[in-house]
This record gives C-alpha cells, sequence and structure tokens, in this order.
C-alpha cells in the first residue's frame, strides 16, 4: 500500500528528523495529535533521555506527540500501537487481515478513546503499515 502524506505531515517529518536525528517511516497527524511511526528498536532514541525529544517536538507543533515503534511482525506491532496499554490477547486473521485484542478492563476506554479517537488513529496506521482491514477491542 502506498503511503499518502500531507504536506503538513511532510513538514512535520522533516523536522522531527533533525530533533531526533533517526529517520520517520510515517507520520499521521489526526485532531491534536501527531503519530510518528520509527525503525525497529529505535523508539528509545526517538522519545529521547527523559522524553526530552517528545516535549521539543510538542513546544514546536503544539500538538500531543507520539511514536510508534515498527516491526515487521503484525502481532508485535498491534502490541506496539497499542503501548502503553497492555493487551491481554491478540488475534491476527491472516486471511482476512483483521485483528482483535483484549485490552485490560481498566485501559478500555483510554485505548479506545473520545469518541473512538484513539483507536480510529491506530486502525488508520496499521492499514497504512500491515494492510490491516479492522482491529477490535474486546
Amino acid at each position: 500500500m502506498k503511503i499518502k502524506l500531507t504536506q503538513q505531515e511532510m513538514h512535520y517529518i522533516s523536522l522531527a528528523e533533525v530533533i531526533i536525528g533517526l529517520p520517520i517511516l510515517d507520520c499521521i497527524e489526526r485532531d491534536n495529535r501527531i503519530t510518528f511511526i520509527v525503525g525497529k528498536g529505535k523508539l528509545g532514541k526517538a522519545i529521547g533521555k527523559e522524553a526530552r525529544n517528545i516535549k521539543k517536538l510538542e513546544n514546536i507543533f503544539r500538538k500531543e506527540v507520539k511514536f510508534v515503534e515498527y516491526d515487521d511482525d503484525k502481532k508485535q506491532f498491534i502490541i506496539n500501537l497499542f503501548k502503553p496499554f497492555k493487551l491481554e490477547k491478540i488475534v491476527v486473521n491472516e486471511e482476512n487481515n483483521k485483528v482483535s485484542v483484549v485490552v485490560d478492563s481498566r485501559d478500555k476506554g483510554k485505548a479506545i478513546g473520545k469518541d473512538g479517537r484513539n483507536i480510529n488513529i491506530l486502525r488508520e496506521i496499521a492499514k497504512r503499515q500491515h494492510d490491516i482491514d479492522e482491529i477490535k477491542v474486546l
């Protein structure tokens, strides 16, 4: 699947790459949040010591910033997408590209977000990165 970035998202990527010193694989801006996808094993460097890079980017963009670590393995990528929430169960159906996850009941509302804001962002990222058609939170 070809990823189509807006001009604004390309601008966010170029600035973030300079600040964190790493390549950004993808970027999605929705509402007041920018979610960046970084390479496997690069999450710690992207966030920075004491979340310094996140704070710097949030001050520049005046938006919430989140980093997600990419993984070739769909299941691990879904785990990464849902961080900091712990997934109790993940079922990946390869035949129809659908994923079901069970989130701890205390975190379910936060994982989904107000009016589905969080889960919609996660679904879009999963579609772009792994061609996952659906994520259900159980």
